[in-house]
């Protein structure tokens, strides 16, 4: 707020009330996550988008970009405690992730596939949470790795 200039005040004049402050900055936290695995489908051939898009967000570098990561896993335990606006904005990302992940998935217009992307969506946010809760780097990396080997595509 300093280098914008503004005071706490003048900030948070721009909305309504805190509820919809916190509603704002989870939709664009979201939307900036989704925008980086959209870029990641777009940059790689179909039949890769999925296993690229699993691989980009179980890395390394997402697992260390806390502050820059998928707010999903950052704060998402913390959702459930949350006015219903920012649950509202939150459950429509998390149904736009599922989506993306059933569109890239193979069997995508098949039976069981938005179950399969349910499922996978879990994984990832669950396994990124947990990644990044334990302070043992190599534990930390077997989660990824093995949910990568048992995620689809396998």
């Amino acid at each position: 707020m300093k280098e914008a200039g503004l005071t706490h005040g003048a900030f948070y004049a721009h909305f309504e009330s805190r509820e919809a402050m916190l509603a704002e900055a989870a939709n664009r936290a979201c939307a900036e996550s989704a925008a980086v695995a959209a870029d990641v489908v777009a940059s790689v051939p179909p039949e890769q988008a999925l296993a690229s898009m699993l691989r980009t967000y179980l890395s390394r570098e997402h697992l260390e970009q806390v502050e820059m990561g998928c707010p999903l896993a950052a704060l998402g335990s913390e959702t459930p405690r949350q006015a219903s606006e920012v649950r509202r904005v939150t459950t429509r990302h998390i149904k736009e992730m599922i989506d993306l992940v059933a569109r890239q998935s193979p069997d995508w217009g098949q039976p069981g596939a938005h179950e399969r992307a349910l499922v996978t969506v879990a994984t990832m946010v669950g396994t990124l949470l947990l990644a990044r809760a334990v302070d043992e780097p190599a534990l930390s990396a077997s989660l990824c790795e093995a949910a990568l080997k048992h995620l689809p595509p396998a």
